[in-house]
This record gives structure tokens, sequence and C-alpha cells, in this order.
């Protein structure tokens, strides 16, 4: 009897294991269970990649505008008188020099691979010295939204210098570069400025801090920066020093050879990057399928 009961125990315990294994797991470890089936993966789309392109129409809607002659050939010259003027404003002494910046080239880019102009920028030189002055090259990028002196073939440089950027509004600041800690600031849009070449009723004046002093700057839209004035403290005590360039001479260039040329005259439309090519779907036949292949 006691054999007997060994095997009726271990037939109860069996049969209550197989009762267990077919019921369906409450934790989710039963992985026939439908909703852990293996998702179709999604049908790719299509992506529209839209990338900014620059534009440069140099209108007087244009930022560029306010930049000198783009074309190759320009050329300004700038005349520079320093003063150190006393507590009554009485002129101590004075020092007049001249420079000029001529386009040399509008075939150069960037490292980002946007247009520029070389110029070939002189050192101050005295009147009549124009022909001996000595040069280095500087660069300039100039579209609708930016000017920028470029340093070392690179707009993005922490040291490329912002010289005008939109928005072109009352108030409206921007750093000069990367490093800087002072802002340059919009303090007037329709400015008469009188220079050697004469009143121009309508300029943008910018102004900034530039070491111990305040430095404006002119910009008139179809010829460029005609004045700029920097005041501050004077190397003497008790006195002022003041910085005044004006234009003296600028010279167009070949409008031919405009920046503008060198820009896409409209955006580039957005790039469709097609998906790769899909298997064909192995979808049953609907049931008007079905009843065709039965009629056949």
């Amino acid at each position: 009897m006691r054999v007997l009961s060994v095997w009726a125990v271990a037939a109860i315990l069996l049969f209550a294991l197989g009762a267990q294994a077919q019921q369906p797991a409450v934790n989710g470890t039963n992985r026939t269970n439908k909703s852990y089936q293996k998702k179709k993966p999604a049908k790719p789309s299509i992506r529209v990649v839209s990338a900014f392109r620059p534009t440069c129409n140099l209108d007087s809607n244009s930022v560029g505008s306010y930049f000198f002659p783009a074309n190759l050939g320009a050329q300004w010259t700038m005349r520079t008188i320093s003063q150190i003027l006393d507590v009554q404003s009485k002129v101590l002494k004075t020092d007049t020099t001249y420079s000029y910046e001529r386009v040399t080239s509008d075939s150069n880019r960037t490292i980002q691979g946007l247009p520029v102009l070389r110029c070939a920028s002189s050192f101050p030189y005295r009147a009549g010295g124009e022909d001996s002055a000595k040069t280095n090259d500087v660069e300039y990028y100039v579209d609708d939204s930016v000017i920028v002196a470029v340093i070392n073939h690179s707009v993005s440089n922490s040291l490329s210098h912002i010289l005008l950027v939109n928005p072109l509004r009352l108030g409206a600041s921007w750093r000069d570069d990367a490093n800087d800690t002072t802002r340059t600031r919009i303090i007037a849009l329709d400015e008469p400025v009188t220079t050697v070449l004469g009143t121009f009723p309508h300029s943008i004046v910018v102004q900034s801090r530039q070491g111990f002093g305040e430095l404006s700057k002119y910009f008139v839209s179809g010829t460029g920066i005609v004045k700029t004035v920097y005041r501050g403290i004077s190397p003497r005590e008790n006195g002022s020093l003041v910085v005044t360039t004006e234009l003296t001479k600028v010279v167009a260039g070949d409008p031919k050879r405009s920046m503008r040329f060198r820009f896409p005259k409209v955006a580039t439309k957005p790039i469709l990057i097609a998906p790769s090519k899909a298997r064909p779907s192995m979808a049953r036949p609907s049931t008007v399928q079905k009843t065709r292949i039965k009629k056949k």
C-alpha cells in the first residue's frame, strides 16, 4: 500500500504541473501571445532637407548694399585726422594720414565654400604716398544679411569681425566677434552725415565701446562706410582724443564682376532624399482576388 501511495502522489504532481504549463503566462513570459509578436517595420518615408542658401542681390533692402562697391577693381580711399584736445576742446596736436583698399580678386572662397572679396589694404601713408604705400591682404564676405571682415579664410573664425548684420532696426545689437564682450548697437537709421564728398541725407549709425572711448560708424546704402568717429581719453591728462575718418574717393570697379554674380539668384530647392528600396510586400490576396482565382 505504501508503494501505491507513492505512485499516486507522483501521478497527482505530474497532472498538476501539466495543467499549469497549459495556462497562459500572467507575468508576460509567454512569448506565444500575439501582443509579443514582432511588429512589421514602418514604411520608409521621404525626408525633406532644406539647406539655407544666402543671397546677394545688393538692392536697397540688402545689408550688403551698405558695403563699398563689391566689384572687382573697386577702390575706396579714406582720410584720417587724429586730434588731441585739452579740457577747453582746444586742439593741441593733429595728424593726418590716408589709406585705401582695392578689390584685387573676386574668385576666392572661405573654408566653408562661401565667396569672398580679396582686397589689398594699405598701411597709413601721407598725402601723395599712395603709390609707395605697403599693403596686406584682407577678405570680406558680403551678402544680403551680413558684412564680415574674414580672418584666416573662415567666416566662423572667432576673430572674424562683423561690420553690419540684420535686422537693420533701431536698437538692434551684435557682438563684433565671438570673443568680444561689448556689443555694437544701431543708434540711428536716417541720420544725415557730412564728409569730404558732400552731405549724405540718410545713413545708418552704429556705435560701440572701444577701449576708453566710443566709436561711431556711418553707413550709406550704395556707397559704404563714409565716416567713422572715435572719441576717447587723450594720452595727456585732462584731455580727449578724437579720430575722424572720412571717405574721400571711391572707384566703382567693374560692375560685370560684381559679388552678386557669385551667388545663386534664388534659394536652392529642398533636396528630396529617397528611401532605400524596400522588398516587395508579401500581402495575402484579398477576398475579391480569391473569388476570381476560384472562378478560373
